[in-house]
């Protein structure tokens, strides 16, 4: 996917001096991927759109919609999830995800099996992002 704007200088390690960095909040992302298999349900296409809440030296926030319309319920609800990354100095940082279902039109029967499935496979991917950001930083002082 691409970002809605400034594309190029999104997620540079500095970006130009002509570029103010508060511009990129609102700035949204779309893609798609395919989410593998589990205990639970079978290979699926996921379509995400990520925004930009926070951005500047000191934190990024992230929200995420996600839609699952493969499997099963998928059309009942919509996953919301959000990283926070904040420099906590020292050459660290601070990470805080959450994920979280809505139900549009109401909590079908199965929503705790949702929920709950929704929790495992994200906290993979919260563990996932973490690494690939410690792998980073070491690239990016």
């Amino acid at each position: 996917g691409q970002w809605s704007a400034n594309e190029n200088d999104v997620g540079l390690t500095k970006p130009p001096d002509s570029v103010d960095e508060s511009s990129f909040l609102g700035h949204t992302l779309e893609y798609s991927y395919l989410m593998p298999k589990s205990a639970f349900v079978k290979a699926n296409m996921c379509y995400a759109t990520i925004e930009i809440i926070h951005y500047d030296n000191y934190c990024l926030v992230i929200k995420e919609k996600t839609l699952t319309p493969e499997v099963p319920y998928g059309n009942t609800f919509v996953s919301w999830t959000q990283y926070s990354i904040v420099n906590a100095g020292k050459s660290t940082c601070r990470m805080v995800c959450s994920v979280e279902a809505e139900f549009p039109n109401g909590q079908p029967m199965v929503a705790r099996q949702i929920q709950s499935g929704m929790r495992s496979g994200t906290a993979e991917k919260f563990v996932t992002l973490g690494e690939i950001i410690c792998r980073y930083a070491e690239v990016f002082p």
